[in-house]
């Protein structure tokens, strides 16, 4: 019987959404705005990892 990781399987830690998923559509939304006043290509096809790295990155840059 394999061994399985009691921290992967229990929800009630609040470890949140696997952050290899797409992005969500509020992340979405709010990359397309930043983009767009940055001037700069929108990725739709970002985790939602990356996107949060890049809304923080175009966020700092616009400031």
């Amino acid at each position: 019987m394999p061994i399985q990781n009691s921290i992967a399987l229990d929800p009630t830690l609040g470890l949140g959404p696997d952050p290899e998923e797409e992005m969500t559509e509020q992340q979405a939304i709010k990359l397309r705005e930043l983009a767009s006043e940055a001037d700069e290509p929108f990725d739709g096809s970002l985790t939602r990892r990356q996107a949060e790295r890049r809304i923080a990155h175009l966020q700092e840059y616009l400031e």
